[in-house]
């Protein structure tokens, strides 16, 4: 599609966010960019009895670190949507093993980098909501669902059509009362 454009970027690389949101720019022009979804993920799945450091911090790297400074880089293109009154959306793909009043029902799946990289990216999410409201973008988290994927493997509830037929859904529908909420991919 001549909308389409693919561009390539390694999403722990931070020094080379600026070049790729110049290269967004070039493509966007004075319109700026409506809707940012920030999916990069990895889920490291070490517990308590074996989770380390560099797991840890790799996992934040990805799941929490890339998102905030990707958004960070491309905040004037998205700035310049908002200011044009469009609908301006940053997505952030979280998940449900990254939410706090829910963990007791984890279980077996306690994943401490994975879980708490997504809780990070919540916070994330509200605060940038908090801070870009007045430029009128909503910033909200999304739950895609565990899905059937390489990552949430083949036992996974939904299937990936159903995840992005409900995604779109979910920004399609989006208001400003939901900025900063955690949404999943069926609305509630």
């Amino acid at each position: 599609h001549s909308n389409l454009h693919v561009l390539q970027l390694d999403g722990t690389d931070y020094k080379s966010f600026d070049g790729f949101a110049k290269q967004v720019a070039d493509i966007v022009g004075d319109r700026g960019l409506d809707t940012l979804i920030n999916n990069a993920g990895i889920a490291l799945t070490n517990k308590l009895n074996d989770v380390t450091a560099d797991a840890m911090v790799t996992n934040f790297a990805v799941n929490s670190v890339a998102p905030l400074m990707l958004t960070k880089a491309l905040l004037p293109l998205i700035k310049q949507s908002g200011a044009t009154k469009r609908k301006t959306t940053v997505v952030n793909i979280s998940s449900y093993l990254g939410s706090i009043t829910e963990a007791h029902n984890f279980g077996p799946v306690m994943f401490y980098p994975y879980c708490t990289s997504k809780t990070s990216l919540n916070m994330i999410t509200k605060c940038l909501s908090v801070d870009l409201a007045t430029h009128g973008i909503i910033v909200m988290a999304l739950n895609p669902g565990h899905v059937q994927t390489d990552m949430g493997g083949p036992n996974g509830a939904i299937t990936v059509e159903t995840s992005v037929n409900g995604i779109f859904n979910v920004i399609d529908k989006l208001n400003n009362n939901d900025a900063g909420k955690l949404i999943d991919y069926d609305g509630t």
